[in-house]
């Protein structure tokens, strides 16, 4: 049985709520709009939201790309046939349709949204090239299957599903339709506030930090309650990014450790000023000592962690009755 959610407005206190097809385990309350919205998420599409592909990427003989992450486990088909990958603004794209869906109730499986909300969520003017770069990640997406082995009980298995059975621009509409299979998980799924700076960073400048933004917030959500909700592992924001070269790579050639992966850190969480300010520090919250940013090397470094400051962030408050394992 699907219980109804106590959340009656959207986060914002004017959007559309949740619906009553939804049963969340937080209320939250509302915040300003440009700040946050809310998304239905899983661990699954977590992981799927830390995946790229490459140029190193190489189909098989069915003309598939697969790429692992954990227990999820993506196939993109027809892969010489896109002019798009798997990439940062495809992720983008897929949080706007989520946040669609969620903000509206989700009673349908189909979702849309105009080509000009979407370009101002990102802060974009060029109608033509915005047109372009939606058709190729639709193509993308419609292109993906996911499958996903449960690691709790709160979890659900799957294997070989779409995210939509169709998608494309119609009258300057995206308009996208979630698999019945995806659509049956998705509503299972938890609230997640979502920061809206996600949809404008640019990702030339500063690849890391939609990667940065999003772990950040998911860890929020996930420790609300808990003395470590503000605090997350260097380690931790290194593997949530495809865009840093592994340390290993960079010493088995120039060796600018510095330069590859320490300085694109900084400066990636660092063009997140706006929505939290960020320092190191150690497990217990301690700051470091003098000696320690005196001797900072690469193993002092992935040894920290990272604490963070929001500048806002929506309140949750816990609910008495418990959510329905069937989430993924």
């Amino acid at each position: 049985m699907i219980m109804s959610t106590p959340v009656g407005i959207g986060i914002d206190g004017n959007s559309q709520p949740v619906g009553s097809i939804f049963k969340t385990e937080l209320k939250i309350t509302s915040v300003s709009r440009n700040k946050f919205s809310i998304m239905r998420q899983s661990s699954a599409t977590n992981r799927l939201a830390m995946m790229k592909t490459t140029t190193s990427d190489e189909a098989d003989k069915d003309d598939n790309v697969i790429l692992e992450n954990g227990n999820l486990s993506v196939t993109i088909e027809n892969y010489s046939q896109l002019s798009s990958g798997l990439k940062a603004t495809t992720h983008r794209l897929i949080d706007a349709i989520m946040i669609r869906c969620t903000e509206t109730g989700a009673k349908e499986n189909v979702v849309t949204l105009s080509l000009g909300e979407y370009m101002e969520m990102c802060g974009l003017k060029n109608l033509k090239e915005m047109r372009k770069q939606v058709n190729a990640e639709l193509k993308t997406i419609l292109n993906m299957k996911l499958s996903f082995s449960k690691s709790s009980n709160r979890e659900q298995s799957f294997k070989d599903i779409k995210l939509c059975e169709s998608a494309a621009i119609k009258n300057n509409r995206i308009v996208f339709e979630f698999s019945s299979d995806f659509f049956r998980i998705l509503k299972y799924m938890p609230v997640m506030p979502y920061p809206m700076k996600l949809f404008n960073i640019n990702q030339k400048k500063n690849p890391n930090s939609y990667y940065f933004l999003k772990k950040i917030s998911e860890h929020k959500k996930m420790n609300y309650f808990k003395k470590n909700a503000d605090i997350i592992s260097v380690k931790t924001l290194l593997e949530c990014t495809p865009e840093l070269p592994k340390y290993d790579d960079v010493m088995a050639g120039d060796r600018a450790v510095g330069r590859r992966i320490i300085d694109p850190f900084e400066r990636d969480l660092t063009e997140l000023k706006d929505v939290f300010k960020w320092e190191y520090c150690h497990a217990n919250g301690t700051k470091l000592s003098g000696f320690e940013l005196e001797d900072f090397d690469y193993h002092v470094f992935y040894s920290l962690m990272i604490k963070v400051k929001w500048m806002e962030y929506p309140e949750l408050q816990k609910k008495t009755t418990r959510r329905k394992a069937g989430a993924v």
